[in-house]
């Protein structure tokens, strides 16, 4: 721990020029998020307002370098412990460490803290004339909020797992932003802005493919895809044309989409009891997700189309549809890797 905490105090000092700092929560880092053996070193801005990331990974290169005492300094790309953040990695005294550089706000977290502000204070003042209009449709939308006396609203933070929770539990896990009536019930909200399409995240697609890019029949990736009729055998020759590889492989069965699991899957990638509120090119998408709901989102969809890797893609892509959403479903490396290993939910309208 000693050592930590002097890696901790020298990378302050390193980065501080640069407007960054080492996690104040973690000032002595923590065990690797993914990669258990190493100890990783959060840094944030300290003004987030100002993006000085670039700056940061110029000045990192040169202080770490020329360091004599550290040994297999390198650059990631995307860290082995991030899923969107770049970081280096060392060895310094035989212990291994990686340094992620976190970046300020994306569009949508800025969105985010911005409409919250809005909203808490409309609650306070009502004189905000467009979330008049948004709060408007959501009583509209659900006649029991119309009736709620709303007096504060908050982001939401904590576990974003939705493994194990009921569906009619899972807005509380949804929800950006939590409103509170004067009765102390929370209100949730999913709230997207023009860009979010995206409505859930999918676990299981880092198992469809073992290290050596062999495809797992029986993962839980292959599960998934299977519920859909995805042709395991075009995923498989896909990876290999990409990756140059010449191997006989086993024939697997085609499967047929399976209409009744596909229907589960999408009840829990939706969830219920919360409050969609998504900003259009022109107004406002806004409904309660409610059982009603729920079913016209979940049921009768249908497969329109499944796209395969080749050379030209990594990615494995199943649009779908039904009467009320056009869907599209990825399977997709989000660590600039070869092989699947998140699953992203989106809507097409």
């Amino acid at each position: 721990m000693e050592v930590y905490e002097k890696i901790g105090e020298n990378l302050n000092s390193i980065v501080k020029i640069k407007n960054y700092q080492v996690a104040p929560l973690y000032p002595k880092g923590k065990p690797g998020t993914n990669d258990k053996s190493v100890r990783e070193f959060r840094l944030q801005l300290i003004n987030k307002d100002n993006d000085t990331s670039k700056e940061l990974i110029d000045h990192l290169k040169m202080q770490l370098r020329k360091d004599t005492s550290l040994e297999s300094v390198a650059f990631n790309s995307i860290s082995p412990n991030s899923s969107k953040f770049p970081s280096y990695s060392f060895t310094f005294d035989g212990l291994k460490f990686d340094i992620i550089i976190a970046r300020g706000a994306n569009a949508g977290e800025k969105f985010e803290v911005r409409t919250v502000k809005t909203l808490d204070n409309y609650f306070k003042t009502r004189t905000d004339n467009e979330t008049s209009e948004v709060v408007t449709m959501m009583s509209e939308s659900h006649a029991p909020f119309a009736n709620a006396e709303i007096v504060g609203a908050v982001q939401r933070t904590g576990a974003t797992k939705k493994e194990g929770i009921p569906i009619d539990k899972l807005g509380a896990i949804i929800g950006d932003i939590i409103l509170t009536d004067n009765q102390g019930n929370p209100w949730y909200i999913s709230l997207k802005d023009i860009n979010g399409n995206t409505f859930s995240s999918y676990s299981g697609a880092a198992s469809l493919f073992d290290r050596e890019g062999n495809l797992q029949p029986n993962s839980a990736g292959a599960t998934f895809l299977k519920t859909f009729g995805v042709d395991l055998n075009k995923v498989q020759a896909g990876f290999d044309e990409r990756g140059s590889i010449n191997k006989v492989r086993p024939k697997l069965a085609v499967p047929r989409a399976n209409a009744r699991e596909i229907e589960k899957i999408f009840n829990r990638a939706w969830g219920m009891n919360y409050f969609y509120v998504r900003r259009m090119r022109t107004g406002w998408k806004v409904f309660w997700l409610g059982k009603t709901k729920l079913d016209k989102l979940s049921q009768n969809i249908k497969i329109d189309d499944i796209r395969y890797p080749s050379t030209k893609s990594k990615q494995i892509t199943i649009l779908c549809s039904n009467t009320v959403e056009d869907y599209v479903i990825e399977l997709r490396n989000s660590k600039a890797g070869e092989y699947p290993n998140d699953t992203k939910f989106k809507v097409k309208k």
